[in-house]
């Protein structure tokens, strides 16, 4: 049963690759449209999804370089990494699938920090208009990546790890146009800082089944 896992593993390997790598390229493209638009009309939201966007390209990178490692090891026997092992348990890439975990719950405490610090000071004037259509916009990239990234991640760590940054982000999206609506109907400039921290809330709920799996299958392959 074992070596089965392992053929399904590199005959979806190159799949896999083009699906991180699209999904990769998808997300950095839109941080730099959100990063502009946020600075541009304060949206503390907008560049709390935009951060976020930014640690997910690092996590799609090291997902897509944990794939490519795994699959051609022979490639990295001068650096002393052990082909057999990367052959037969795959372990890079559940270290990728931990490291990506622990970055989500990173981000998050970043972004619910930011938030909290935004409800001391002053309200500021937002621009509801350019956040929701930013946020709409980041809502389909992200539902791109979601349909692009499922595909697999249901028994594989590494995709799963990619698989639940972008899920974060459509969550951020989701949360970021409620806020704009909230700010445009109600005139509720609070919601900007509340939906943050929602939001990064939810990113931690969603990393830590993906870190405690991660450890138990690192803690199996160690034994």
């Amino acid at each position: 049963m074992h070596s089965t896992n392992c053929d399904c593993h590199d005959i979806d390997s190159k799949t896999k690759q083009k699906q991180l790598l699209i999904a990769l390229l998808l997300v950095g493209g839109f941080a730099i449209v959100e990063l502009t638009v946020g600075l541009s009309i304060h949206s503390l939201a907008l560049l709390a999804e935009s951060g976020h966007l930014v640690s997910d390209c690092l996590a799609l990178l090291l997902a897509l370089l944990a794939t490519r490692i795994s699959q051609s090891p022979p490639a990295w026997g001068w650096l002393g990494v052990n082909q057999v092992a990367i052959q037969e348990n795959h372990s890079i890439e559940t270290w990728a699938a931990l490291i990506n975990g622990l970055g989500l719950v990173a981000v998050a405490l970043v972004i619910g920090w930011e938030a909290v610090s935004r409800f001391q000071i002053d309200a500021v004037e937002i621009a509801s208009k350019p956040m929701l259509i930013t946020a709409i916009v980041g809502l389909v990239i992200n539902g791109i990546n979601i349909s692009l990234l499922h595909q697999g991640s249901d028994h594989d760590l590494n995709l799963r790890g990619a698989f639940l940054h972008v899920v974060a982000d459509a969550l951020g999206a989701i949360g970021v146009i409620v806020a704009a609506i909230a700010i445009a109907v109600w005139h509720w400039s609070w919601a900007d800082g509340a939906i943050s921290l929602v939001i990064s809330a939810l990113i931690i709920v969603a990393a830590i089944p993906l870190i405690r799996q991660s450890w138990r299958t690192l803690q199996t392959i160690a034994t």
